[in-house]
């Protein structure tokens, strides 16, 4: 199976040669553990290395997401159009009383026409939980058995944020089982590092196609984000 390389220092390594094509891949964790960040940070490598990528983007604005890179060393402009970010949060306000099962409409629609253009390989949503709400999802297994395969369909790589509360046991990866639908599933998680500091740590509890490393890894930036054996 190919791969998708990451640009992530260490993050190839860890799951033996980066992201299998055409794999969906949940990015899971509590707030704060630097989901969003890693996976504009990879989306932003693979632009630069002249491979297109969509960040969907249901809550943070565009604007503040894009600022919110730049303090990480990932200006948007260096991409020269390659990394489309897709503000869907600007459509609360033009929808009005549609119904909530048109946000499904609008997130296909948009995304189906941005691959005929932008012909991108890579997509992030960001995130699960926004869609669930915004759509109001009532049967929350079947309508992400609808979603995984309608992105499937799009034969790009796909990479799904969902967050998790704080202290939610790892066994418990998702809030209606999605992890059981998916190829791949990146855990991010912040540890307690003594009684004034804590570390990220991210895990690749499974990687279908992938020889991925599964021993736990810390999640590092300092001036860049790398991928590194946890630190002492």
């Amino acid at each position: 199976m190919k791969h998708l390389p990451t640009h992530v220092e260490g993050l190839d390594t860890f799951l033996g040669g980066g992201l299998p094509e055409g794999s969906l891949t949940l990015v899971t964790g509590p707030p704060g553990t630097m989901k969003s960040s890693l996976c504009y940070a990879l989306l932003h490598g693979n632009a630069l290395a002249g491979v297109p990528g969509l960040y969907v983007s249901l809550e943070q604005s565009r604007g503040s997401l894009e600022g919110q890179m730049r303090g990480l060393g990932l200006p948007p402009e260096a991409t020269a159009g390659r990394l489309t970010v897709l503000d869907l949060s600007l459509l609360r306000e033009r929808m009005g009383t549609q119904p909530p099962a048109a946000w499904m409409d609008f997130f296909r629609m948009y995304t189906q026409s941005f691959q005929e253009g932008l012909k991108y390989r890579l997509l992030v949503l960001d995130s699960l939980d926004a869609l669930e709400i915004l759509a109001r999802f009532q049967d929350h297994r079947r309508a992400f058995f609808r979603l995984a395969r309608w992105l499937r369909d799009l034969q790009v790589t796909c990479l799904l944020i969902g967050e998790l509360p704080r202290g939610r046991s790892e066994e418990a990866l998702s809030r209606h089982g999605e992890e059981f639908l998916v190829d791949g599933i990146l855990h991010l998680d912040v540890v307690p590092q003594g009684e004034f500091s804590v570390q990220r740590r991210i895990r690749a509890v499974k990687m279908r196609g992938a020889r991925h490393a599964l021993d736990v890894q810390t999640l590092v930036f300092d001036g860049r984000l790398r991928v590194m054996r946890p630190l002492s």
